[in-house]
C-alpha cells in the first residue's frame, strides 16, 4: 500500500513498500493510494477511511495501476475513491516549489523517498562548490532544484520522458532560477553519458537514480551489468574532487552488492572516490524486522579522489 497526501503544506508520506510518493499544499487536500496485494484490496475502504482521517485530507484518489497486482490476480484500478475534482498538485519539499499529478507520471506521481537525499545533495553542492552538475534519470528535476538551491551555475538534466522534462523546466521556473543555468536533454542516459565522454567534457557533482533494474533477486545479475556501466561511466566524467550521488531502488539488489558494482565501475574506470555517505530513503518509508523490503533504495555519496 502507497499513500500521499498533503498536510500542513509540507510532502509527506505514509507507511510504504513502493518507492514513489507525493504530497503537500494546494487548494484543497487530495492523497493518492495504491494498493497491490489481495490482503490491501480486500482492506481498502477501511484503509482509505483511516488515511483521510490520519491527514484531514478531504479527497482521495486510487493509483491502484501497478504490473504487481496481475501477480494477486487483480484488475488495474485507478480514480477518485473520495471526491473528485484537479488530480494536480503543488507541494513544499524543504523551501521549494514541485508540482506533480497523482492521476499521471510515475506511481503515484513524485518520488518523496529521495526527498532527505535532495536536501543533503543540496548541503553538498554548496559545501564542495559544485558548479556544473549533471543530474541523469531526472524525472521532474528534483534533484535539480536542489543543485541549483545549492549554488550550481549550471545543471543539465538528463531523461527520456520528455513530460518529465517539460516539468522539470517548469520547476526551474516556479523556483526562481533563471532559465539559462538550466539545460535539459532528452536522450539515452548510458548514450549520453559516453557522448559526453567523448567530447571531453567534465561535470563537479552527477547524480545517477535510474528505474529499477532489478524488479526481483532473478534479474540481479542483469541489473548489476547496467549499474556497473553508467557508474563506470559517470566516475570518468566527474572532474577530480566531484561529487557521485548513485542510487539503486531495485529490490533484486541488496546495499552490499550495490557497493559492490560501484567499486567494481571505479576499478574499471581506474577512478578511486571517497565514500562520504550511504543514502537511503526518508524515514518515513519504515524498514522492520518484518518488513526488510522496505530498504529498497540505497545509495552512495562519492568523492572523486
Amino acid at each position: 500500500f502507497t499513500s500521499v497526501s498533503e498536510v500542513d503544506g509540507s510532502s509527506t508520506g505514509m507507511n510504504s513498500s513502493e518507492p514513489s510518493f507525493s504530497g503537500g499544499m494546494n487548494s484543497r487536500p487530495k492523497p493518492a493510494s495504491r494498493e497491490c496485494s489481495v490482503g490491501c484490496e480486500r482492506w481498502k475502504a477501511a484503509i482509505g477511511e483511516a488515511l483521510l482521517q490520519a491527514t484531514a485530507c478531504a479527497r482521495l484518489y486510487e493509483r491502484s495501476d501497478s504490473g504487481v497486482r496481475k501477480l494477486e490476480g487483480l484488475a488495474a484500478v485507478t480514480g477518485w475513491l473520495r471526491g473528485e475534482g484537479t488530480t494536480e498538485v503543488t507541494i513544499r519539499e524543504h523551501d521549494w516549489r514541485l508540482t506533480l499529478d497523482v492521476a499521471e507520471g510515475h506511481k503515484t506521481g513524485f518520488y518523496l523517498d529521495q526527498r532527505d537525499n535532495r536536501a543533503r545533495f543540496a548541503h553538498w553542492v554548496r559545501q564542495f562548490g559544485a558548479q556544473r552538475v549533471l543530474n541523469c534519470y531526472c524525472y521532474t528535476g528534483g534533484f535539480s532544484v536542489a543543485a541549483l538551491a545549492g549554488g550550481a551555475q549550471h545543471v543539465t538534466s538528463v531523461d527520456s520522458s520528455a513530460p518529465a522534462l517539460e516539468r522539470a523546466a517548469a520547476h526551474v521556473a516556479l523556483n526562481g532560477f533563471e532559465p539559462a543555468r538550466a539545460a535539459f536533454v532528452d536522450a539515452d542516459v548510458n548514450a549520453y553519458l559516453r557522448a559526453q565522454i567523448e567530447a571531453g567534457q567534465s561535470f563537479d557533482a552527477i547524480v545517477l537514480d535510474p528505474p529499477k533494474f532489478a524488479p526481483s533477486a532473478a534479474h540481479a545479475e542483469r541489473a548489476a551489468r547496467a549499474y556497473k556501466d553508467i557508474n563506470r561511466l559517470a566516475l570518468k566524467l566527474l572532474a577530480p574532487g566531484g561529487l557521485l550521488l548513485t542510487f539503486s531502488c531495485s529490490g533484486g539488489v541488496g546495499a552490499d552488492l550495490f557497493h559492490k558494482i560501484v567499486a567494481g565501475a571505479g576499478i574499471d574506470a581506474g577512478v578511486d572516490a571517497t565514500l562520504l555517505a550511504r543514502l537511503e530513503a526518508a524515514p518515513d518509508h519504515p524498514t522492520t524486522l518484518w518488513f526488510p523490503e522496505g530498504e529498497y533504495l540505497k545509495g552512495l555519496a562519492l568523492l572523486k579522489r
